[in-house]
């Protein structure tokens, strides 16, 4: 596994790209030396070729037959399977369809709104060490991560769902053959039904995974994170302005918000959902109605937090975590950063809140008061972390290139 310096240069486009374009690219470090920064114009027709190139692979990709044995990590062992890939029905999935009235979903509220410039918290200066278990995943990068209804953790990539014993034996469902991958950002969450249900972003797909493996995807604009509502819907952000849900039986419907939307989307302890979104912070009711609360940042990863309230991770500022009450009052605190790339963010079972960032190998806990500290893998040649969730044992498991790691969160 290569592990050579972050590019700066290649830092600086990723950012650039993001401004312009929902969900960001692979955090994958570069495999040779320094490049040179290509221009603006290139990386557009070097996009646009790639998706080519990936929906002409999906064409010509052989059946669902293919099995692959992936070299494990030491306790793991790791096997793919096919899974059971459903063609979609006609009539399995509703289409996107915007609501009755767009023009009564409210937009963004006044700017009279509380909002709490915040005060940072106190941060540890120097990263306690963090005792790991890795697994390795092969080849594949994972982004979303979470723990299924059968006590296993469940992660997606662009080609397929791994499945994770809490003892590292791991299994994959194919979603599809292997392809140029877009190494693309993406989320999974478990359902009311009992079932697994991720985003596949570039596929305009929302996907549902049986513990078993069986697989079943409907047709609909999906990215970044979802989650399961009080509702008993799944939602998640469906577009650069939009919000998405899906009923359990396949029905879709999406709603305007003003905004770009940025991938992180949560469960509020008051009935409704909140999404983060251009320098603010949005919450949609079950009906529809949106409501947009003016925030200092844009924020991307969103978690319900064990005090009620919804935390987001800001992708700007070096680190800022924002926290939200069901009245809206926003606050920030600072100091979980150093990094350039805020990936994920988590309740954890010890009361707190967890987040990564790439590039890097620190883990930031988050108390209600605010104060930061930051952990360092034990695996210092770790160089992108791009998910973070709870799992059985009161353990947290992180997603890292091309492996996954847990452990037992440290006494405050």
């Amino acid at each position: 596994m290569n592990h050579e310096p972050f590019d700066d240069d290649l830092s600086w486009e990723l950012r650039s790209l993001v401004a312009d374009a929902d969900p960001p690219p692979t955090l994958r470090p570069p495999t040779g030396g320094p490049r040179r920064q290509p221009g603006r114009p290139l990386i557009l027709i070097g996009c646009v070729a790639a998706a080519v190139l990936a929906i002409v692979g999906l064409l010509v990709a052989p059946g669902d037959s293919h099995r692959q044995r992936v070299a494990s990590g030491a306790g793991s062992t790791t096997t793919t399977e096919s899974g059971v890939l459903a063609p979609l029905p006609g009539n399995e999935a509703t289409p996107s369809s915007l609501p009755a009235n767009p023009t009564t979903t409210a937009g963004r509220a006044p700017t009279t709104l509380p909002f709490i410039s915040g005060k940072s918290g106190p941060t540890t200066t120097v990263p306690q060490s963090l005792a790991m278990t890795h697994y390795s995943l092969g080849d594949s990068i994972y982004w979303g991560i979470t723990q299924g209804p059968d006590g296993n953790m469940w992660a997606v990539s662009w080609v397929d769902i791994a499945r994770i014993t809490p003892d590292g034996k791991i299994t994959k469902f194919a979603i599809r053959s292997s392809v140029p991958s877009m190494n693309s950002p993406a989320g999974i969450t478990a359902g009311p039904d009992g079932n697994l249900w991720f985003t596949e972003w570039g596929a305009d797909k929302v996907g549902r995974i049986t513990t078993s493996g069986l697989i079943t995807e409907f047709a609909t604009p999906a990215f970044g994170e979802i989650t399961a509502a009080p509702d008993g819907n799944l939602w998640f952000p469906a577009g650069n302005n939009r919000i998405g849900k899906i009923t359990t039986a396949g029905s879709a419907k999406s709603f305007p918000v003003a905004g770009g939307v940025s991938g992180g989307i949560a469960r509020g302890s008051d009935g409704n959902v909140w999404f983060g979104a251009a320098n603010s912070i949005g919450r949609i009711t079950p009906a529809g109605v949106v409501t947009q609360f003016p925030a200092q940042h844009s924020y991307r990863g969103a978690a319900a937090g064990p005090d009620g309230n919804v935390w987001f991770q800001s992708e700007d500022n070096g680190g800022t975590i924002g926290r939200v009450t069901p009245a809206g009052e926003i606050k920030d605190f600072g100091g979980a950063g150093g990094s350039a790339w805020a990936t994920s963010i988590s309740a954890g079972p010890d009361g707190n809140v967890w987040c990564v960032e790439s590039p890097g190998h620190l883990v930031f806990r988050i108390d209600r008061s605010g104060t930061v500290t930051a952990f360092s893998s034990d695996r210092a040649d770790t160089l992108n972390q791009y998910g973070i969730a709870p799992g059985p044992g009161g353990t947290l498991w992180v997603i890292e290139d091309r492996s996954v790691a847990k452990f037992s969160p440290p006494p405050a």
